[in-house]
């Protein structure tokens, strides 16, 4: 028989998650994520979340994390993003997940990651020191540490040592260079694979698609049952109608595909699984982003109303952690050399051999 611990850590909390889920309903509408645009992190939203201990759900408490399981750090990311928060939920929860697999305690505040771009020239100079940029690192500007991972090995850096670019993604959030000039590192004892960066990555990215594409098909399905058009709502139209077919088919299809990767996740490394879901997941938010906007028509691009914030937010997540040329081709390669395409697709627990 399993023990409460194991039961939970393949079990959805329904009372986490109707916490969470109040609590970012109450505290991140429409203007707190317009008004964050404008000046940055709100930090009266993060310190209650930092109360609750939000940023550190599913690490552990003997490293410095708030405790749960992967399942529990899944509800909270996924209902921030339906709610837009603009708080760096995911870049702080990776931030740890990195460094507790590296044997380093969990940093503590607004910690961010070094998401891997390809323009990245940042080295190790000598004994425990670092020099050169990293690029596109979302909320450089508002974290303290910055985690990122150098051959097999995860090194801290103080973000207070860097050069700080400026820059936003498409969702008006920061994303930023960060320039180190010799500046001292932790590193980690422990060697990493060094493809764990990408798979947690492209994980958080396709939770937090679902959670936005949740909310984006409830947004709209509201939206068409209050618009009345030549004397009836909206949603009496067929056109109208078959876009909320496809919110619905895109945000339940992307919801199940988190909720089977996050139960692999729990078990095994699953580079199959996070790859196939983040493919899947992006694919679905395009479709789900087209199909919104074109029930909304112009209201949905406004800026007091609340679905250009999430449809901003699914074409930045899109592009980070792979892109879907990238995993396709990924994908693709891997299949082509398996040895048995059926029992492949039988298998209810692939082991394909990725290449990064």
């Amino acid at each position: 028989m399993n023990s409460g611990s194991e039961i939970n850590a393949y079990t959805f909390d329904a009372d986490l998650e109707a916490m969470v889920e109040q609590f970012f309903a109450e505290k991140s509408g429409t203007e707190v994520a317009a008004q964050a645009e404008i000046d940055g992190l709100p930090s009266e939203l993060w310190s209650a979340a930092v109360e609750l201990g939000l940023p550190l759900v599913g690490l552990p408490e003997s490293v410095g994390g708030s405790g749960g399981s992967l399942l529990d750090a899944v509800t909270v990311q996924r209902a921030a993003a339906r709610h837009a928060a603009p708080l760096p939920l995911a870049e702080t929860y990776l931030a740890g997940r990195l460094a507790a697999a590296a044997g380093l305690p969990v940093p503590s505040g607004i910690a961010t990651v070094a998401p891997g771009s390809q323009r990245d020239d940042a080295r190790r100079i000598g004994d425990g020191h670092v020099s050169g940029t990293f690029h596109d690192v979302p909320w450089g500007s508002a974290a303290s540490v910055l985690v990122a991972v150098l051959g097999d090995r995860v090194v801290l850096l103080d973000i207070s040592d860097a050069e700080i670019g400026s820059g936003t993604d498409f969702a008006g959030q920061p994303r930023q260079s960060l320039t180190f000039s010799e500046a001292r590192t932790v590193d980690g004892d422990n060697p990493v694979d060094a493809r764990i960066l990408s798979r947690l990555g492209a994980f958080l990215r396709s939770v937090q698609m679902a959670g936005a594409m949740e909310s984006v098909s409830t947004l709209t399905r509201r939206y068409v049952s209050e618009r009345v058009q030549f004397g009836r709502p909206i949603a009496q139209f067929q056109a109208v109608q078959q876009h909320i077919v496809t919110l619905a088919q895109m945000a339940s299809m992307s919801t199940l595909s988190v909720d089977r990767t996050a139960h692999a996740l729990t078990r095994r490394d699953a580079d199959f699984e996070v790859c196939a879901t983040k493919l899947v997941v992006s694919q679905n938010a395009l479709a789900s982003v087209r199909a919104a906007h074109q029930a909304h028509g112009a209201i949905g691009m406004t800026r007091e109303y609340r679905l250009q914030q999430l449809t901003r937010r699914l074409h930045a997540w899109r592009s980070e952690f792979g892109d879907d040329i990238a995993l396709a081709t990924q994908l693709g390669s891997a299949v082509a050399t398996t040895p048995s395409l059926p029992r492949l697709i039988t298998d209810p627990q692939p082991t394909l051999e990725l290449k990064s």
